[in-house]
This record gives structure tokens, sequence and C-alpha cells, in this order.
């Protein structure tokens, strides 16, 4: 498979903010050789969107590469805990945080290894949430704790209950699935906008209704016309001059509309805390990555919707079930969502899949559905970057 696949993971503060990204890469010396090339053509600071970045790395591949090449202020190294105290590492730390610089120790265990000598150096320590005994955890806590500042991630946070209690234990920032799949309030209710915006996707859905019957719900919705209106009159339109409502809906065609409107729903959510706003850009970079896996049979607006649908449960704090009630979405699409079986299900279990890291088992997934598995990495990174327009042209 490709060997410059690369992948973020959001990193949060106690207060929600997104603070950081840990960005990962396959655990091979070409793949490593990839992510140096990556901080030199760019990629790299594309992926952490001006945030510093926690990136993996062997005390090797730190001393060898990343100590001439990286900026400091730019990526943290993480450390595995094996990782000692070795002269030329101490030097090249020192001189990595004079630079201002920081350094990460990942997977702190409970009883002493070899990283306890890097411990002092340390600005953040990463420990593992999934730690059963809540008296190990906090054990592990206290040895963590070497100096006054250090700062601790609670990582393979999946569940509530780990949540509180790593907030209990004053972990200062969090990193896991959890973020990406957060319970549904039972009492939650969507925006009136939302709700008339679902059915009208629904409408744009059926091929008995025209653009007409479209352009009278449009034009009740002023939000909804003025962003239509920027989209047609954006660069990848190109038009000028538009008439109507009428007239932008067959500019840009209905199944070009149809993914606008499901962008513009997802959007209007972005406005919360900093996990909101990130499930909304993960939802429309799923969205997208699942649309580029068209073929076979799979058409890639079914497959957009799937992508984007399969968060917006998070996104709104609603079931899935009420979503899709509002929605008339193909038979195959739902069945992709509700029970992960039919022809669009190996999509998202591929993008699932690739966003945890899983690189070899989201190559598999990827060549049942013909996909050549050295384009995925060239894929996810075309969808971060189409994320960042689209929800760009969409912001009001």
């Amino acid at each position: 498979m490709s060997d410059v696949c690369m992948v973020r993971q959001p990193v949060f503060s106690r207060d929600g903010d997104l603070i950081s990204y840990e960005i990962r890469f396959r655990d091979t010396p070409e793949a490593f050789l990839a992510f140096v090339e990556s901080l030199r053509s760019g990629t790299f600071d594309a992926m952490r969107k001006e945030l510093p970045a926690f990136v993996p790395l062997t005390p090797d591949q730190f001393l060898r590469e990343i100590l001439q090449l990286a900026n400091p202020r730019t990526l943290i190294p993480l450390f595995p805990t094996w990782a000692g105290a070795e002269p030329e590492l101490l030097a090249g730390i020192e001189r990595y945080c004079a630079a201002g610089g920081q350094i990460a120790l990942d997977q702190l265990a409970d009883a002493p290894d070899a990283s306890d000598e890097l411990l002092p150096l340390a600005h953040w320590v990463r420990i593992d949430a999934r730690v059963e005994d809540g008296r190990a955890l906090a054990g592990i806590v206290g040895r963590a704790r070497a100096r006054p500042d250090t700062l601790l991630i609670a990582d393979h946070v999946y569940e509530p209950p780990q949540l509180a209690i790593a907030r209990a234990l004053d972990f200062d920032a969090f990193e896991g699935a959890h973020f990406s799949r957060a319970e549904p309030l039972p009492a939650a209710q969507l925006p009136s906008s939302t709700i008339s915006s679902l059915r009208l996707l629904g409408l744009a859905r059926d091929p008995n209704v025209n653009d007409r019957e479209l352009e009278q719900h449009i034009q009740i919705d002023p939000v909804l016309t003025f962003q239509l209106l920027r989209i047609v009159n954006s660069a990848h339109i190109g038009a000028r001059g538009v008439t109507s409502i009428g007239h932008a809906l067959r500019l840009i065609g209905r199944s070009a509309f149809l993914r606008w409107l499901a962008l513009a729903i997802t959007a209007a959510r972005r406005g919360g805390s900093g996990v909101d706003q990130h499930l909304v850009r993960q939802a429309v970079e799923r969205a997208r990555l699942c649309e580029q896996l068209a073929g076979g049979g799979r058409d890639g607006g079914t497959l957009f919707l799937v992508g984007l649908f399969s968060l917006l449960d998070a996104v709104f704090r609603v079931s899935l079930d009420e979503l899709l009630e509002r929605v008339a979405l193909a038979d195959e699409a739902r069945e992709a969502l509700l029970e992960r079986t039919g022809p669009y299900a190996p999509a998202l279990e591929f993008a699932e899949m690739y966003e945890l890291g899983l690189f070899e088992s989201a190559a598999e997934v990827a060549q049942t559905m013909g996909l050549d598995p050295t384009l995925i990495g060239q894929i996810y990174q075309g969808a971060l970057s189409w994320a960042d327009e689209m929800l760009a042209a969409t912001a009001a």
C-alpha cells in the first residue's frame, strides 16, 4: 500500500477547545521517510492547521531527521516509554526545547521504566484512559507529574465514564473516539431551520419534484438563498448575473445542489464548542472521502450522503433514526448507515478505519472495492483540502 498514508487525530482541552492534532503514519521506515517529505512539502503544515502537532517518533528518528528539519514550535515529538536518557538524546532534546520546542512521553505505565529518566524533561505525558483500575490510573497520574507544569493527555477515551474519570483526575487534554461519536441527548431538538433544510433535502432527492417546486421552498429561507447564490458565484461555478433561484439551481445542477445543501445543513452546527466544530469538519471530510470511492455500481452522490450522515447524529446530538425519518435517503444508503450492510457499507468501513489510523485494514477494504491502495493517502489529503474550501464557501 502507499507509503504516504497519514491521518490526524484531534486533541481537546478540558473546555472542549481543539488544541492540537496527533499526526499518525504507518510504522515502517518507508512511511517515516514519507512523513519527513511531508515536512518539506508543506503537507504536514496543512494537516496541523496552525496548531502544534504531536508526532510519535523513536529517539533515532528524532535525532536523524526531525531535530534538523522540523520547526520546534509546530511539532511535539511523542517518545515511547522505552526511550531512555541517552546522552545524545538528552542533548538533542535540550537543543530542541531551547529553540522553543516541547517533548511528550507516550503511554506511561504504572511501574518505573526507561522513560522515567525523561519525565523531568517532558512537557506532556499521554496516558491510556482505558486502565480499569482507578487506583492504578491515579498512581500513573502521580508518577507523570514529575514537575509542576507537566500537562497530561488522556488517550483512548472511548466512553463517557472514561472521560469523567480522567476529568476527576485533573487531566488537561483528551483524545479518542468518544469525540467522534458523542452520545445523542435524549431531549435534543433540531433547530427549525435544520428541520426545514432536511425536508428540502428530501424533496431535492425526489425525481418527481421539479426545480420550480424547490425554488418555492428555498425562497422563503433568506439564509439558504444567500448561501446558494454565494456558491453559484464562487470560483467553482464561475457564474455571474444570476437572475433567480431557479437560474441558480439550473447552473449548478441537481446533484451539486444536493451536496451543497447537505453541507449547509451540517455547517450550521459549527458555531459550538471545539468538539462541535471538529465534528462538523470530520463529517464533511468523511463525506468527501466516501464520495471519491464511487465506481463498481456505487453512486458518488449517495456515498457522499452516507459519509456525511454517519456523523450527523453526533453533530446534532439526535439519534440517526430520527434524522433519517426526515430525509428520504435511498434504501441502500439507509442499510449502510443503520445496519452496515449493502454496497455502500464497505466505503463507510474504509473511512472509519482510515480515520483511526488502521492503515492496513483500510487498504484491505479498499482492495475489495477495486480501489488502488496506493492512492488512499492522496484521497484522504484531497478530502481534507476539499472540506476546507467548501466549509469556507458555506460560511454565512
